[in-house]
């Protein structure tokens, strides 16, 4: 008996509501997903940021599930991978998930569909696709580059100085299937892995080194002993990136999200080119 295909996208909001409306609304904007058995889920952890109500509003008129994860506000990168595997365990019948950050938005038309035809068109030993991961302030590809699984600015660093436990080590960083924008088959052995190892980051100890897996990478590589692995697609994504883990910066990105937000809520389109490109890089790709 063959299960009707159905698709459950789910975000984690952890006090980015502007940048979760922004990334519905390119998503809605820029595919023809009319008729697809498609439902989203914004996970939050207790979001209290300026813009909250702003994106329950928004996502009533849409009928998009708001669930609370149970967690609270404070900044933890395991609380990303935790809420995500938790929503597996919490939607088994799903054919397949799309996983997408927060602050990340789509430009491109019909990333989405294509990438379901990339899936549907692969061998039977890949288990999922990612998108291209543009880096907005790199203004270049930082996931995903030249279309190899697993290239990416984290994993081409040369060993980096770490202290655990008052040891000192070497870390290496692992490739991973990006969570950023990701499309996953629900099979028995990605929900078995799933169950067993989690989404989270982890470490693994050496005698003189360390090797790190990011949010989905111990998945990733549990999944490469099965001989499973993934493509990455051939459309490309924004990313703000690191937009809760880096307060430092969140100004910077607060400000341009809510340039790009303004413009969809007024329907406007995408015609700003900074929907494409950081005025940043423009200017210093033109050396202003």
């Amino acid at each position: 008996m063959t299960t009707a295909f159905s698709l459950c996208g789910v975000t984690v909001n952890h006090n980015t509501s502007q940048y979760v409306e922004l990334m519905l609304r390119t998503l809605f904007l820029t595919d023809d997903l009319a008729g697809m058995p498609f439902a989203m889920t914004v996970l939050d952890n207790h979001s209290d940021d300026p813009h909250v109500d702003a994106l329950r509003a928004y996502l009533d008129a849409r009928g998009i599930a708001f669930v609370q994860t149970g967690f609270d506000r404070e900044i933890a990168a395991a609380k990303h991978g935790v809420a995500l595997a938790s929503f597996i365990r919490d939607h088994p019948a799903c054919t397949h998930y799309l996983f997408l950050d927060a602050d990340m938005w789509f430009f491109e038309p019909q990333t989405l569909t294509t990438m379901l035809d990339e899936l549907a068109a692969a061998p039977v030993d890949i288990f999922g696709v990612q998108a291209r991961i543009c880096g907005y302030y790199a203004g270049r590809v930082i996931e995903g580059q030249n279309g190899i699984a697993g290239a990416s600015d984290a994993t081409a660093q040369p060993p980096q100085p770490v202290t655990v436990d008052d040891r000192a080590y070497t870390e290496v960083v692992m490739p991973r299937c990006s969570p950023v924008c990701s499309l996953i088959a629900n099979t028995p052995v990605f929900r078995t892995v799933v169950a067993a190892v989690g989404l989270a980051p982890a470490r693994r100890l050496g005698v003189d080194s360390v090797v790190f897996y990011d949010t989905f990478s111990l998945m990733t590589t549990v999944l490469r002993t099965h001989q499973q692995d993934f493509l990455v697609s051939g459309k490309t994504v924004n990313h703000f990136t690191q937009t809760t883990y880096a307060p430092a910066y969140r100004e910077v990105r607060d400000r341009d999200c809510q340039v790009l937000l303004n413009d969809l809520r007024a329907d406007l389109g995408m015609r700003r080119s900074a929907f494409v490109e950081s005025e940043w890089v423009r200017q210093q790709r033109q050396g202003t």
